[in-house]
């Protein structure tokens, strides 16, 4: 983030030299200097010494001193040890400068230092004592010195440059690696990183997470102001956070919306503390992405209270929601109405078709329900994320849901609501390419007429729905106090069926079926009854639908199967050769293991599986799915004869007859009632009986009563028929019986005991 520091460099470089050139100075100078000063003060020395000698040997002969050749000889002789380091010349001269002896005719190489030193007698000059020395041997030793300095300035400079600039350059590359340690963390941490000066929140620079989050390349931002750039969405927390940067205060977490170029918006934790960079002050941002996580809250938020599939409230704001609108009413002295929803019909939809059809059913039924709710109502949708004083579409699970009316001047206004519902939801349901019909049983609680209490008021609608599938379904009933009644029965029924197989309850009866044409009995039907200990024998209008509804049906349907399936093994072996009918539910003929279930059946009883016909709905038939006629298709071709029960009491087309591989049609006993007096019923029969004919099916015709409607059926040719002209169900023991005397007497008088017992 910084250049080399050349001019510390320079600085360097410089105070190395000029210690250098110091030393390089001072060396030969003062080793000058000081050789210099030694040699003057020898040469000085030498001549006072010398110049006194003189004088004493003119104290002796003051006329003739002179003449002493050998003495002065001796004065003038030059020290041997100066002589080989430096030339040297003494000479003894007059007062006036002349010569009067010399040590050497030779003159010294120049450059020479001399000194001399009169000599006195009687207070008067008569002669000099002169010393002269060359002094180019201490030039040559002073250029040696010079040499030495050089070569020492130089180790010198080289130490004083080198050894601190490896430091700094140590310190510089420490500098530079921590650098881009802190490059290659700022540009590589994933989260977005904005530096800014403190003075005028410019933006010095950012990292690449701030350039790929936002939007905006590096030279788009910098020396830009954020506010310029709009970054934040938040302008109070914004002045908050510089408030507490101008406090010296970090700012930590701080909770902001970040707009990027595009626009979007960004859930932000935002971090910013005041730092110096380069002797800068500046602002340190880091800023963390937590829209993920805001929307995973938001999400899980969502589907604590929505129902995933539909979008809808689920049962937790569904209470929440008639809560509050039971408190709203309550101050306004209003009314609430609460809807319970349970669709007819839907599970044969999902066994049929697949839970993916199933879903796409609540779907669309999610989406009238909220069609049929009042304009001025807001919808407890997805989008809806504040509860409202009008209503709330909810589903609760399954196909069971909910609808609160709040805000509610007159009962009628809900009663218009439930309308609606019912008839939106009879029209036809497209699930790709699938036509089907459900329909809705409602029941309605109105708050404070029925309760004040929330979980009462949602049992009370419960009953009403359950009354509403009672009378028929596809209808809506409002709540009555002796619903309550009747929804205990119904708990009271459920829990002693899930205990009546193993207790042993259940029981089989077997209604004959009657061949026009033979006079013989074919076959029968097996029908199931339950003999509760505290009950007695309960109807099968009560508990079976209770079966359907809670999936009971599957264990005790095979356990029909298999006692139906040894029953007609039993009376096989006794010499009587009848089929066995046995009813199929939907939820049967859904199961998985059905065919498993049968072929177990057949295989334990011993039963030759043409000697078994099962029945199946002609609603179930409606369903048209590719799994309904793969299933019918495995039952076939196992040898089982494949029957309609109650057929004409469908709304489709009669296509199916061609398609399902099916041997007999059962009249239903609401078209054999009126027969021969209803000009319609009878027309239907003669329909379905030539109808049968032609796709070559075996015709039943069921409730058969009187002797009139017999012989009408004989008339059109109709196969066979059962009902109590014939015989009333019968025990296996009591059919037994009747049948050894239906063998001992002859058809008219069977039939004029219409109410034969055995």
């Amino acid at each position: 983030m910084s250049e080399h520091p050349t001019s510390v460099t320079s600085s360097i470089t410089w105070i190395a030299g000029a210690i250098s050139l110091i030393v390089l100075a001072s060396l030969p100078l003062g080793f000058w200097a000081l050789s210099y000063q030694h040699q003057i003060g020898t040469i000085s020395a030498e001549s006072q010494f010398n110049a006194n000698m003189v004088a004493d040997l003119v104290d002796q002969n003051p006329a003739n001193w002179h003449e002493q050749k050998q003495r002065i000889a001796r004065l003038l002789r030059e020290d041997d040890r100066t002589q080989a380091d430096y030339p040297e010349l003494r000479r003894i001269l007059g007062p006036g400068g002349e010569l009067i002896a010399s040590s050497s005719a030779t003159a010294l190489p120049p450059p020479v230092l001399a000194r001399r030193e009169p000599v006195m007698d009687g207070g008067k000059i008569i002669a000099y004592f002169e010393v002269a020395r060359s002094i180019r041997p201490l030039l040559a030793e002073t250029g040696l010195v010079a040499l030495l300095g050089m070569a020492l300035a130089g180790a010198l400079f080289f130490t004083l440059k080198i050894f601190p600039l490896r430091a700094l350059n140590r310190a510089l590359a420490d500098l530079h690696q921590s650098e881009q340690l802190f490059s290659k963390a700022f540009h590589a941490s994933p989260d977005p990183v904005m530096i800014c000066r403190a003075d005028d929140g410019r933006i010095i620079s950012v990292n690449t997470s701030f350039t790929r989050l936002t939007g905006y390349a590096l030279p788009e931002v910098v020396n830009r102001e954020h506010g310029e750039l709009g970054l934040w969405a938040d302008q109070e927390k914004t002045e908050w956070a510089r408030q507490q940067l101008r406090l010296d205060q970090p700012v930590n977490n701080l909770e902001m919306t970040l707009v990027t170029r595009s626009g979007e918006q960004r859930d932000m934790l935002v971090s910013s503390e005041m730092t110096e960079i380069n002797s800068v002050s500046c602002v340190l941002t880091v800023a963390r992405d937590v829209t993920a996580q805001k929307q995973a809250e938001q999400r899980m938020a969502y589907l604590a209270n929505y129902d995933q599939l539909t979008g809808l409230p689920n049962r937790a704001l569904f209470r929440d929601r008639l809560e509050g609108a039971m408190r709203r009413a309550q101050r306004a002295e209003r009314l609430v109405g609460l809807l319970y929803l349970d669709l007819d019909r839907f599970k044969r939809v999902n066994d049929s078709l697949g839970h993916q059809a199933g879903d796409q059913l609540l779907v669309q039924v999610a989406e009238r329900l909220l069609g049929c709710v009042r304009r001025t109502d807001t919808i407890g949708h997805s989008d809806a994320r504040h509860g409202s004083s009008g209503s709330t579409v909810a589903r609760l699970g399954g196909d069971e849901f909910t609808v609160v009316l709040g805000d509610i001047k007159h009962v009628d206004e809900i009663s218009s609501v439930a309308l609606r519902i019912i008839t939106a939801l009879s029209a036809a349901f497209d699930l790709t390419g699938h036509q089907v019909f459900v329909g809705a049983s409602i029941g309605i609680t109105v708050y404070p007429f029925d309760d004040i209490d929330l979980d009462n008021m949602i049992r009370n609608a419960d009953a009403a729905m359950y009354q509403a599938k009672a009378l028929g379904r596809n209808n809506f009933q409002f709540y009555t106090d002796d619903l309550n009644a009747n929804a205990e029965e119904r708990l009271w029924l459920e829990t002693e069926l899930r205990q009546a197989l193993e207790r042993n309850q259940f029981e089989l009866v077997y209604q004959p079926k009657l061949d026009l044409l033979s006079n013989r009995i074919s076959g029968v039907e097996a029908l199931l009854r339950w003999r509760s200990p505290e009950k007695g024998l309960v109807s099968p209008v009560e508990f079976i639908p209770l079966l359907e509804d809670t999936g009971l049906i599957v264990p005790i349907g095979a356990w029909v199967l298999q006692t139906a399936c040894a029953q007609a093994a039993a009376w096989e072996r006794d010499g009587m050769h009848l089929t066995m009918a046995v009813n199929l539910s939907p939820r049967q003929f859904h199961d998985n293991g059905l065919t498993d279930m049968i072929q177990a059946a057949l295989t334990n009883s011993g039963l030759s599986a043409k000697q078994l016909e099962l029945e199946v709905t002609e609603s179930l038939l409606m369903e048209d799915s590719t799994r309904s006629q793969t299933t019918l298709a495995s039952i076939k071709q196992m040898g089982i004869h494949i029957s309609v029960d109650d057929f004409g009491t469908g709304y489709s087309s009669l296509a199916y007859l061609k398609r399902f591989p099916l041997d007999t049609l059962k009249i239903d006993r609401t078209f054999v009632k009126e027969v021969g007096i209803d000009p319609d019923d009878t027309a239907i029969v003669r329909a379905v009986i030539a109808l049968a004919r032609s796709l070559r099916l075996t015709v039943v015709a069921e409730g058969v009563e009187t002797h009139e409607q017999l012989e009408f059926l004989r008339e059109t040719r109709c196969e066979q028929a059962q009902g109590y002209l014939i015989s009333r169900p019968l025990a296996g023991p009591a059919f037994a019986a009747w049948m050894a005397q239906y063998e001992e007497t002859s058809l008219p008088m069977i039939v004029a005991g219409a109410g034969a017992q055995g």
